[in-house]
């Protein structure tokens, strides 16, 4: 996608490993990355700026992930959400319906899966911002 430079995401996990291996791959591929560990400061973030695109795991302060993901819905409707989990993939799936959520990786974070999730956003995203004849 061109113009990535352009696409803010934040990253809200308190394990700073996984934080620096996901920054890694959306820096790679030009996004500006914002990270936070802590649930509260998350929100107060989306409230003041937007990201388009959040990806989710363990945050301090926070219940559980899905608690995290639909507050951020909640504050952010139209932010894509990527989930960091090594839940079950049925229990995933079951508690995210209904949040539109882009899907989600493995704490390990596999590359291809989450290099696979961005460039799902990516697409979706270009074709929303495509000019309208």
């Amino acid at each position: 996608m061109k113009n990535q430079e352009n696409i803010k995401a934040l990253l809200v996990e308190e394990d700073q490993a996984v934080v620096d291996l996901i920054e890694r791959v959306l820096k790679d591929k030009s996004y500006s990355v914002t990270r936070s560990s802590d649930e509260e400061e998350a929100l107060n973030l989306l409230r003041n700026t937007h990201y388009p695109l959040v990806m989710i795991g363990d945050a301090k302060g926070a219940g559980s992930i899905f608690d995290v993901m639909r507050k951020v819905v909640m504050t952010s409707p139209m932010t894509s959400i990527i989930l960091i989990s090594d839940l079950p993939a049925k229990e995933v799936d079951d508690k995210a319906e209904g949040y539109g959520i882009l899907g989600y990786v493995n704490r390990s974070i596999p590359f291809n899966d989450l290099v696979d999730l961005i460039e799902q956003f990516e697409k979706i995203s270009q074709s929303i911002h495509l000019p309208k004849t």
